[in-house]
């Protein structure tokens, strides 16, 4: 995501704010009173919980904010319009009064585990009245919004007649509509461009106590089609993340990337955060996804209702990442990394259509010369270009993946030129390397690496390996011949 397109982006939040309230101390002795354990107090903290975790997630990734809520006129209701207001979010549709009251979830913990949870709420819907001012005002309301978050916690605020309100304006100024939904009933979100179930709630919407692996895609599938919705992201835990898209009848799954769970709590907020800002953007759904499915293994990281920074995202400053897939527009992300962390890095390229044995060869020789291993990677576009209408036989995000998966590679950039050009001059790599059939030959980028002190290396590649050979012996052993 390009950073300064990101800064400018505006998305408009509806939901039920709330306040999370952490009690924590230490557990020394058991009441004489009741067998219960005795909690000394060490401090007392608030934090915007619910769809306030919501909008602090965007403020944390750069992106401007609009939000439409109701507060109580109450301490926490004041409290929580304040920490608004000091992180610049557009308060002026948040509906504030005496007949509204602020929803509060306290919480008593020790050593990162929850003793006690007790909740504070009265839910409902908008008064009549104030739904009156909103509807004379929905052109104000959507004025530079680029994308919309319902952000439903089952409080009562997002009711069928405010959501479906809200998705027709949005949908009919082409503005995306993304849900996280609460409940069984999702016919009040019908016509939105994403919803962001986890498992269980995807369960309840679909009716079912269980659905087989085999069997998501076509339940997806039959859930979009009863709610007109364009596409559903089903958060899994220890499984990760599961696209359906109902416009192209597939299920893209990403794996999960934590490697250390210390709090979910939130993780759904911080995925449709980053969802909703890479389709303001334009971002590729799939891609976008990848982000969001890196950011919630940044989220569980941390305990409560944590927000997430782009930079953790994308350079993995947390170290839950072995390997990321981006694209030209993140490169100034990643070059901000590698400045601070003044490691060598070492680059290649290639298609890698159809990856074997010479291409680990090549990239385990090519690591072995610095600290990182960046690896450009010609889009789809880029490699019919070079070899034909009839490559690649493995789209690029599914080669990405697989680079992703090799112990060598650091991370992979998706470039749409011929050659890599444009992201070594970003990049400025220590060490260009190439197979030894380039040496003698004009390298792409060889004056960008020399000119800045670095060098380009050849390695000799392994006899008989080519994606080119590959192709020829399955025709020749199979019989198959050109159509």
């Amino acid at each position: 995501m390009n950073l300064s397109q990101l800064m400018q982006t505006k998305i408009l939040v509806v939901g039920d704010f709330m306040v999370d309230k952490y009690i924590r101390g230490g557990v020394k002795r058991i009441s004489p009173e009741a067998p219960v354990p005795i909690i000394e107090v060490d401090s007392m903290e608030n934090r915007m919980g619910g769809s306030g975790n919501v909008a602090h997630n965007l403020r944390t990734l750069g992106a401007q904010v609009r939000v439409l809520t109701c507060l109580g006129n109450d301490p926490d209701g004041v409290w929580l319009m304040d920490q608004l207001k000091k992180l610049s979010v557009d308060t002026d549709f948040i509906f504030q009064g005496g007949q509204y009251s602020t929803i509060t979830k306290t919480r008593v913990v020790s050593k990162n585990q929850q003793f006690l949870r007790m909740d504070r709420e009265k839910p409902g819907t908008l008064t009549p009245n104030d739904w009156a001012a909103l509807q004379g005002r929905l052109s104000a309301l959507f004025e530079g919004i680029q994308a919309l978050i319902l952000s439903d916690y089952g409080k009562g605020l997002i009711s069928p007649v405010l959501s479906q309100a809200l998705i027709g304006e949005a949908r009919s100024r082409g503005v995306p509509v993304l849900v996280d939904p609460k409940g069984s009933n999702y016919s009040k979100y019908a016509g939105a461009t994403l919803c962001t179930p986890n498992y269980g709630e995807f369960l309840a919407a679909v009716s079912m106590p269980t659905v087989v692996e085999e069997e998501i895609l076509a339940t997806g599938l039959a859930l979009c089609e009863r709610i007109s919705l364009d596409s559903l992201l089903i958060t899994r835990s220890e499984r990760g993340m599961s696209l359906i898209s109902s416009r192209e009848k597939k299920q893209q799954d990403f794996p999960a990337q934590a490697k250390e769970v210390i709090d979910v709590t939130g993780a759904g907020d911080t995925v449709v955060s980053v969802m909703a800002i890479g389709l303001a953007l334009g971002e590729p759904m799939e891609q976008t996804c990848v982000l969001a499915n890196q950011a919630a293994a940044v989220a569980i990281s941390k305990f409560g209702a944590a927000t997430v920074t782009f930079d953790e995202i994308v350079c993995g400053a947390s170290q839950l990442l072995q390997a990321k897939i981006l694209y030209e527009k993140d490169l100034p992300s990643l070059i901000s990394y590698l400045k601070k962390t003044k490691k060598k890095v070492v680059f290649t390229n290639g298609c890698f259509d159809l990856l074997h044995v010479g291409h680990l060869f090549l990239l385990e020789k090519a690591r072995e010369m610095g600290d990182l291993l960046v690896v450009g990677l010609n889009s789809d576009r880029s490699v019919r270009q070079i070899k034909g209408e009839r490559r690649p036989i493995v789209s690029e995000i599914d080669r990405a993946k697989m680079l992703c998966a090799m112990r060598p590679v650091d991370w992979v950039i998706i470039y749409d030129e011929e050659t890599p050009y444009r992201v070594i001059e970003a990049l400025s790599p220590d060490f260009l390397v190439k197979g030894g059939d380039w040496e003698g030959k004009p390298v792409a980028g060889e004056d960008i690496v020399k000119a800045a002190g670095g060098s380009v290396r050849f390695i000799d590649l392994q006899e008989g390996f080519s994606t080119t050979n590959i192709v020829t012996t399955i025709k020749e052993r199979y019989g198959v011949g050109d159509e």
